[in-house]
């Protein structure tokens, strides 16, 4: 027992003298076991700067002869790697390590680490140096399975220790791929084309918060907008207009004059909604009434009228009105009751009635005396007129509004500027108040429209410049 101790005490002391008489780095042997590195050392660490926690390259000396499944690449194209990762890049120390070791001449370097290291790449595209730093791209990539990875040998130059080599990868066409703002998503937000020579929006341009819309020149006939212009939608009040054709209509043809006296019934007193003040049993003027329809919008004055004019029942007078509308080519409308009271069953569209508007104005431009009125009084009673328009709006002077809970808003108006005429309607406004400035911004299209057009005229027909001699 004592031989066998002694004998390996003396094999202690040579390891140690071997040891110590031996100048080199670490020798690093690797063995890969399934995804794990086993490390053997017997030398002491050479004093070095520490490499980055960061970096997961090690510098291991190459076996004499390359396995079966290893790639060997030339050393050009090592400088484009994809699958590095992201921190070790940036700076690799294996030339300042290498040239402290005297027994090491070439470095693996694999693409690829152990997948208990590394869980993701990301790979930096060069942008050259003239370029903003708004091209530089960076993606995101998975690093490849440790099954797939493959080794690079690749030289090792004599570079001075402090002499770091930087490796970045390269992505194709980066370069030369212009800067491109990133856009999102479309959030239901439409691109408007761009403006008309002048400076004026074309009909794309304009965007009203309607349910539907139509804008045309009464001057000329001709359509400057339209929106869902034949959506069918309750034309409320505007019915009423229907209602003052056919009353002016009977006047004309001498069947009914405005000094008429019409009875009021029961009926027409308990008619609910906006209405002038009727009493039971008496005779009003039918100028009178046609006031208080035009201007208050008084639906018991439309039940006396209807009375009155269908021989003592209304249904009548409704089919009166239905066949007018069919004459003057209303084809989307249908009419149940004289003065747009609530009905599901009455319906029109904003090209219906653009189509009574014009007809209306055309055949009684008269009217507008009284639709342009802006309060009524009656029996001491005074109401004013819901077109806001009348006090707002340069050239408007009519026509009518009206407003039930299913529709919204509506209104036909009319403006005339100089010699230019312009009929707008808008149907299914939110609010009073949007609905005029939606009908005022139509109507503000369709004139800015019209001194273009007039700008665009003068010009044409200007005398030609003499050519120079």
């Amino acid at each position: 027992m004592k031989k066998q101790a002694f004998l390996n005490f003396l094999c202690f002391l040579l390891v140690v003298a071997v040891s110590a008489s031996q100048a080199g780095p670490i020798a690093v042997a690797t063995a890969p076991s399934g995804s794990h590195v086993y490390r053997a050392s017997i030398a002491p660490r050479p004093e070095s700067k520490p490499a980055s926690p960061s970096a997961k390259t090690e510098q291991v000396q190459a076996p004499a002869k390359a396995p079966a499944n290893v790639a060997s690449v030339p050393a050009p194209a090592a400088k484009k790697v994809k699958a590095q990762p992201a921190k070790s890049l940036k700076k690799t120390k294996a030339a300042a390590s290498s040239k402290k070791s005297g027994s090491a001449k070439t470095v693996q370097k694999t693409k690829a680490p152990s997948a208990a290291k590394t869980k993701s790449a990301a790979v930096k595209t060069a942008a050259p140096a003239k370029k903003s730093s708004k091209n530089v791209v960076r993606r995101s990539v998975s690093a490849p399975s440790p099954a797939m990875a493959q080794t690079v040998e690749a030289p090792v130059t004599e570079a001075p220790a402090d002499e770091v080599a930087t490796v970045e990868a390269v992505m194709p066409d980066a370069q030369d791929a212009p800067a491109v703002a990133a856009v999102e998503p479309d959030a239901g937000i439409r691109v408007r084309p761009p403006a008309g020579d002048d400076g004026t929006a074309s009909a794309k341009d304009l965007f009203l918060n309607v349910k539907s819309a139509i804008l045309i020149n009464m001057t000329t006939g001709q359509v400057y907008y339209e929106h869902n212009a034949d959506r069918t939608i309750q034309p409320a009040s505007i019915t009423k207009l229907l209602t003052l054709y056919l009353i002016r209509e009977a006047i004309a043809q001498g069947r009914i004059s405005a000094s008429t006296p019409i009875p009021v019934s029961t009926a027409a007193v308990q008619t609910g909604g906006s209405r002038m003040r009727l009493k039971r049993g008496e005779k009003v003027p039918l100028s009178e009434l046609i006031k208080g329809i035009s201007v208050v919008s008084a639906n018991n004055a439309c039940v006396a009228v209807a009375e009155y004019m269908g021989g003592g029942d209304p249904s009548k007078f409704v089919a009166q009105m239905n066949e007018k509308a069919r004459k003057i080519g209303m084809t989307s409308s249908r009419f149940r009751n004289p003065s747009g009271l609530p009905d599901r069953a009455q319906l029109s569209t904003a090209r219906d009635i653009a189509k009574l508007s014009m007809n209306y104005l055309r055949s009684f431009p008269e009217s507008l005396q009284i639709h342009s009125m802006t309060t009524h009084t009656f029996h001491g009673s005074t109401h004013r007129n819901a077109n806001s328009l009348l006090k707002t709006y340069k050239g408007a002077d009519g026509l009518k509004t009206g407003f039930v809970c299913e529709a919204g808003y509506n209104i036909t108006a009319t403006a005339k500027r100089g010699n230019t005429r312009l009929l707008a309607v808008v149907l299914g406004a939110q609010n009073s108040a949007v609905r005029q400035r939606e009908t005022a911004k139509l109507l503000d299209f369709g004139f800015k429209r019209v001194e273009r057009e007039n700008g665009l005229g003068n010009r044409a027909s200007g005398p030609s410049k003499k050519p120079k001699a």
